[in-house]
């Protein structure tokens, strides 16, 4: 066998194909060419190797289904325009990488196309009329900011239909983003979400339920149901209810016994909740809604308390006369979400007014896991409230520590229930511009529509790891190592080789 290796070595490739003859030009043309015509057939098959945390760069397997059960075209158009700043033409790298990796997976069912609405009056006319909006970015020209206006929005048409994705600044939430508004769009009806608790007021200047009413019903059919109208059951058909705890009303036993049919029937609830009743005069009372022993019979307990933070969102006190803007711990932001959902995609953080906290149990057939939580600068008053911005005393080192302010628990049989530990989260009064309460809530309800089709899409991010935090002097170590080792090697190098010559 040896004897044979060692003959294969002798031989002559250019003798054997008589390619002595051939000039060296021409073997280089033909190696072009074998190797281009190597990756064009090779080019159909998508072979990627995703090593990176959490696997950041492979769509979910909750889009790979959408797409696969893609029936007809669905056209994306990417609207971007050439005058970008040159800080985001990354990004834009990214998103048309990351739409061609959504054609691929669709088996020939998305088609994708990118348009500048600066070079083409059509295309300008296009954008315009399907809503993608001009977005203003600010850079730095020459130590002086500039502002510009530049399209990058997507759209996405589905026969007669049209969605739209007015930004996509954000490459972590574009999955999620491209994926439920395509579920959307290939959903003949509606999904049909009951509200509980709220009327259905018409007047914008009296409706608390007003912007979450807005947004909402561009994706469901919002029915409100009314038990006093001699309503007795809910109707399953619904594809998830909202219940409110409004501090007023306590909800009958034929009431609570028709949510709980609902629910152990494979329905799915979100409950806006409180564990302690605020009134607008700042006095407070313990709960009296039936809804938190409820609530704990499915492993979930509203604690009779009111959480408060150093993260909190300002607040104007005051009436006609005096007012005056103070932090108001009582209403505090949260931004550590469970990254085990995908309820967070387009939220950096939650505004929660007068919110209690929660605490989970096991329950027989039930699984729960807690979704949100304060920071660690946070605290609580269990008695003896003190609402007062100018009163609320200091918290002692001891009682500061984290709270969950979100839970959820499903059941075998498809039963879902989502506890938010605060009634005023989505209300009109109480919504902060830089929270995402309501684009929470619709991604929430998104999910429990979709039946889980939604479920699993993670946001796309990298993990990064920042080196850790040493002394001054541990970092002079490394520093003048650095700086010294590599040229004490070549001289002791030198040294010893001038010493052999000698």
């Amino acid at each position: 066998m040896l004897t044979r290796f060692r003959n294969i070595k002798k031989i002559n490739l250019v003798r054997l194909f008589n390619l002595s003859k051939i000039e060296r030009q021409m073997i280089y043309l033909l190696a072009l060419t074998i190797f281009l015509g190597v990756n064009f057939l090779l080019s159909p098959l998508a072979l990627r190797l995703d090593l990176s945390f959490g696997k950041a760069y492979t769509l979910s397997p909750a889009t790979k289904k959408i797409l696969h059960n893609l029936d007809d075209i669905i056209n994306i158009k990417f609207f971007v325009s050439s005058d970008l700043p040159t800080r985001l033409t990354p990004l834009k790298n990214d998103v048309t990488d990351f739409l061609n990796e959504f054609k691929k997976e669709s088996r020939g069912k998305i088609e994708v196309k990118v348009l500048d609405p600066r070079k083409d009056e059509k295309t300008l006319n296009e954008a315009r009329e399907i809503g993608i909006p001009e977005i203003q970015f600010s850079q730095l020209e020459k130590d002086r900011y500039a502002v510009t206006a530049s399209y990058f929005g997507i759209a996405l048409v589905y026969g007669d239909k049209k969605g739209i994705i007015p930004q996509v600044t954000e490459l972590e939430s574009l999955e999620y983003n491209l994926a439920s508004s395509i579920y959307k769009l290939t959903n003949e009806k509606l999904p049909q979400i009951g509200i509980i608790g709220r009327e259905n007021i018409f007047d914008p200047r009296e409706d608390e339920l007003f912007s979450f009413k807005k947004i909402m019903s561009q994706q469901f059919d919002l029915q409100f149901i009314n038990f006093d109208e001699n309503v007795k059951e809910i109707n399953p058909s619904y594809k998830a209810i909202v219940v409110f705890d409004n501090g007023i009303k306590e909800y009958t036993q034929e009431e609570a016994a028709a949510i709980r049919k609902y629910i152990d029937g494979g329905g799915k609830a979100v409950f806006f909740v409180d564990g302690v009743w605020v009134k607008d005069n700042l006095s407070v009372e313990s709960s009296r809604s039936n809804l938190l022993s409820f609530l704990a019979e499915y492993g979930i307990n509203v604690k009779n308390n009111l959480i408060l933070s150093t993260a909190s969102e300002m607040v104007n006190f005051g009436n006609e006369t005096v007012s005056f803007f103070a932090p108001y711990p009582f209403w505090l932001r949260a931004s550590r979400f469970s990254d085990q959902v995908s309820y967070f995609s387009n939220t950096k953080q939650l505004t929660y007014p007068w919110v209690s906290s929660l605490e989970v149990t096991k329950k027989n057939g039930w699984e729960t896991k807690e979704l949100v939580f304060t920071g660690k600068n946070s605290w609580q008053q269990t008695e003896n409230f003190v609402l007062n911005p100018q009163e609320i005393p200091e918290p002692k080192t001891e009682e500061l520590k984290s709270f969950t302010l979100a839970a959820q628990t499903k059941s075998k049989n498809g039963g879902e229930i989502i506890v938010v530990p605060s009634s005023r989260f989505v209300l009109e009064r109480y919504l902060s511009q830089s929270s995402g309460n309501l684009e929470f809530v619709l991604n929430v309800l998104n999910d429990l529509a979709s039946d889980g089709a939604l479920s699993g899409i993670r946001q796309r991010a990298i993990a990064i790891y920042p080196l850790p935090d040493i002394p001054e002097t541990q970092k002079d170590i490394f520093r003048y190592t650095n700086i010294f080792l590599l040229p004490s090697l070549l001289a002791v190098y030198g040294v010893i080789r001038v010493t052999r010559r000698k």
